[in-house]
């Protein structure tokens, strides 16, 4: 954290870049989770427009999901990037989408898949991504949403 200097997409790159040399992600699929991750950071600035982000974000989780070797450590990355939106109903009866501001949920959960793959290969790097992403949506709870 302290070599990228508060740069959040820098310290997600490096994470994907470490979970890549430890072969539990593939080099595309970091590309994509990066990208993920840029959809929902933008989405938590002020002039951010999280509805399309969160459609943006089900899609390419979706076309993860309809992969033929998509690593399960990807997918649960992907899968806690896209539950970094919160949906409830408007006061009219819409739909509202929000985001953290700054969301720690897929941040959260490449973390926890990186320490997991540490204690436990890759059995330990999903399940690990998967403690770190529900992490990441608590911190997401205790912060403002855009």
């Amino acid at each position: 954290m302290a070599e990228n200097k508060g740069d959040f997409v820098s310290e997600q790159r490096a994470i994907l870049a470490r979970l890549t040399a430890a072969e539990l992600i593939t080099v595309e699929e970091a590309e994509t989770l990066l990208s993920l991750y840029k959809t929902g950071f933008e989405a938590g600035e002020p002039r951010g427009d999280a509805q399309r982000a969160y459609f943006e974000s089900r899609k390419i989780h979706a076309k993860m999901l309809a992969g033929t070797h998509v690593s399960p450590v990807a997918l649960v990355i992907a899968a806690a990037a896209v539950g970094s939106f919160e949906l409830s109903e408007g006061d009219d009866g819409t739909t509202t989408v929000t985001m953290a501001r700054q969301s720690y949920g897929q941040a959260g959960a490449a973390i926890g898949a990186g320490i997991g793959s540490l204690l436990g290969g890759p059995a330990g790097a999903v399940l690990g991504g998967e403690i770190g992403g529900v992490i990441g949506g608590i911190i997401d709870d205790k912060k403002g949403k855009a």
